[in-house]
């Protein structure tokens, strides 16, 4: 009797071959990379604590339309938008100065990653000082605002920027979660200042929660701004 031959693979054979441990292949990693995701940004925070002891110098090649020793308006005048040195996403405009929670920081407009290693970030979404609406900045709780707890009611929090000098008077704190709408009220019309980063101090990795720190608008040039 003769032994049955066995056949060779087709081109759809051959395909399958090939095929399909790629798309394996790739499930897995996707599934792999979903899995240890959490534990690498966790990774990053740890890396961030290690070595960042200190606030990082911002990266010297950022733009920066700030100058130290520049003369600013500080009284309530109005400031024409046009005529001003406005920033552009990415750059630093100016510091914020706490003193009573020994905070110096640089201050960049945007609130990213990129801007977040280098200083405290002004959300984009919001408003700059002097717009008369909502300001929202954000810092890194173990880097630029890892004292922002020590802020308490009555403290003054100095913001110069690139077009006037401003203070406001801090008027509470809350922690919240970070999904908790009611923290803050991004609509308001009038002038006010938030404050914000992760809550627990000391944390590793993202938290559910952040400390929200309020302040109401004392002196600083107006800017007239087209809400239109």
């Amino acid at each position: 009797m003769k032994r049955g031959l066995s056949k060779k693979p087709g081109k759809g054979g051959r395909a399958g071959f090939i095929l399909f441990p790629a798309v394996f292949f790739l499930l897995g990693s996707l599934i792999v990379l979903g899995v240890t995701s959490p534990f690498l940004q966790t990774f990053g925070n740890v890396l961030d604590i290690a070595f960042l002891q200190e606030s990082p110098d911002f990266d010297k090649e950022a733009a920066n339309i700030y100058r130290h020793d520049a003369s600013r308006p500080d009284g309530n005048e109005v400031i024409h938008v046009d005529s001003a040195d406005m920033p552009a996403e990415g750059e630093q405009f100016g510091k914020i100065v706490i003193g009573s929670a020994q905070i110096d920081a640089p201050l960049f407009y945007g609130d990213g990653a990129k801007e977040l290693r280098r200083g405290v970030g002004c959300y984009t979404g919001t408003y700059l000082p002097g717009a008369g609406r909502t300001v929202l900045l954000a810092g890194h709780n173990h880097t630029f605002f890892k004292t922002l707890g020590q802020a308490k009611e009555g403290d003054q929090v100095q913001i110069s920027t690139s077009y006037g000098e401003y203070v406001y008077e801090i008027t509470g704190t809350r922690v919240a979660y970070a999904t908790d709408t009611t923290a803050y009220d991004l609509t308001r019309e009038e002038e006010n200042l938030i404050l914000y980063t992760c809550y627990p101090f000391g944390s590793v990795g993202l938290t559910p929660e952040r400390l929200f720190v309020y302040a109401k608008y004392v002196s600083g040039p107006r800017l007239d701004w087209d809400y239109d």
